[in-house]
């Protein structure tokens, strides 16, 4: 009976739906504990990976895992892979793409009407009593007629961009991939060569691409001070994209007017994470932008019958393979 291998740990309603997925005559095993020692010793019998989670899936890990014929990810971000570690090892890693691009473009939308809005703030003020009607509203934004710049435009930046042109938004993206003008004009959205040229036009600036070596802490004190002294960030990607003591700066000093932030330099964020005390102008969410009940199952489901087909010999039928 083949054995999938969860690389995290699932507990309540995730861990039941993931159980409620895994056809009969397959095993499933979340870890006991979420640690790098836990997931060695449970890799010792897995056939596949079910990667989720930040666990490294490296050279301790594959050594352990003997019997392992295919790795899947429940999502798209591949950072806790060694890929050249497993690509010399010949195991096949496919990934979930597309499939939470709603779910997180509704939050990125949530999170910016929330800063323009100023809702977290507000709500605040109303449990405490405090009504001023027209100074509140006046202090708050519409998302019409704003320029939002989208840093990546994947299934999620386009599907962001198809909101943002319904709300009335001016529409800018980079990407190291230029759409077809055919894309852009479906998407009313305009390409800018580079993240630095398109920084002072913005409103909104809305992060959706991977993160690499390349782009880490791309948005810094340099970059931030490239940016309208009242823009607002969003950031439902990777969180190592922003410098984030830099940013708790300039949120400080009201160069940036507010943040909206799904994902943080480290997650579980720590308590000791300077943003956690600029309460009015900063939203933190824990990394839910894709894990919406709908998606978390679509997710599952769809990962799991990629290992369904592959153990059964159907590759030709399995879609997003990344090595």
């Amino acid at each position: 009976m083949p054995k999938i291998l969860h690389t995290y740990r699932y507990t309540g309603r995730p861990w039941e739906i993931l159980q409620s997925v895994v056809p009969e005559g397959y095993t499933i095993k979340t870890l006991d504990t979420p640690t790098y020692e836990q997931l060695v010793k449970e890799a010792e019998d897995a056939d596949y990976f079910l990667v989720s989670g930040r666990l490294p899936i490296d050279k301790g890990v594959l050594d352990a895992a003997k019997k392992l014929k295919m790795i899947q990810r429940t999502g798209v971000g591949t950072e806790m892979l060694d890929k050249e570690e497993i690509k010399q090892r010949g195991i096949p890693v496919y990934v979930n793409a597309g499939v939470n691009a709603r779910s997180v473009a509704e939050h990125t939308l949530a999170l910016m009407l929330s800063c323009l809005k100023r809702i977290p703030a507000i709500d605040k003020q109303v449990r405490q009593g405090i009504w001023k009607k027209q100074e509140t509203g006046t202090s708050c934004h519409e998302l019409y007629g704003k320029t939002v710049g989208l840093v990546g435009m994947g299934a999620i930046g386009r599907q962001v961009a198809e909101y943002l042109h319904v709300f009335g938004a001016k529409i800018l993206y980079t990407d190291l991939c230029q759409l077809s003008s055919e894309q852009e004009q479906k998407l009313y959205a305009t390409y800018i060569s580079s993240l630095e040229e398109m920084l002072p036009l913005v409103d909104i600036l809305s992060f959706h691409c991977p993160l690499t070596n390349d782009n880490k802490e791309i948005l810094n004190e340099r970059t931030l001070s490239m940016m309208k002294s009242d823009a607002i960030i969003v950031n439902t990607a990777r969180g190592k994209l922003i410098e984030e003591v830099a940013l708790y700066k300039a949120l400080k000093n009201g160069k940036v007017r507010a943040a909206g932030l799904d994902v943080h330099y480290e997650e579980p964020i720590s308590i000791n994470n300077h943003l956690l005390s600029t309460s009015d102008n900063v939203i933190l969410t824990p990394h839910i932008g894709g894990l919406s009940f709908e998606t978390f199952h679509a997710m599952m489901k769809d990962a799991v019958e990629n290992i369904v087909l592959y153990e059964e010999g159907n590759t030709e039928m399995l879609q997003n393979k990344l090595l």
